[in-house]
């Protein structure tokens, strides 16, 4: 039996980490507000190393220009985020380079992971999709 595919943001977990997909970032953007839900879209484009993807993500969320470019403040400043019926996040062209390959896309992805459970202890619902 052929998956069916999300329409809405309750389609989605409320709080995981997944691939994006065939779901357009319009509409993404769109369930996000409608559900009164925070969109944050990082633009990874052009990132080659964990250093500048890290700080890409700082942007998108607005994090202090103090936040640190590593992957504890990564969790420190997602598990410190402001209460809200939750959150959209899309980590946009999440690099494969010779300098940010792998290994250090999956380590982004689980401090990602690790702050979804955080928030859910919360009661924040944290949707992250990467592509």
């Amino acid at each position: 039996m052929p998956q069916r595919l999300p329409t809405q943001l309750d389609d989605l977990p409320s709080n995981a980490v997944l691939p994006l997909g065939v779901i357009e970032v319009h509409d993404l953007r769109r369930w996000a507000q409608d559900a009164g839900h925070r969109f944050v879209f990082a633009d990874l484009q052009g990132c080659s190393d964990k250093a500048g993807v890290l700080r890409a993500i700082g942007q998108a969320f607005d994090f202090p220009r103090w936040f640190g470019a590593n992957l504890d403040a990564l969790y420190d400043s997602l598990t410190d985020l402001p209460d809200a019926p939750g959150y959209v996040v899309l980590l946009d062209d999440l690099p494969y380079t010779k300098l940010f390959g792998a290994e250090e896309r999956d380590a982004v992805l689980e401090v990602f992971r690790d702050a979804t459970e955080a928030l859910a202890d919360r009661g924040v619902a944290f949707r992250v999709l990467y592509c």
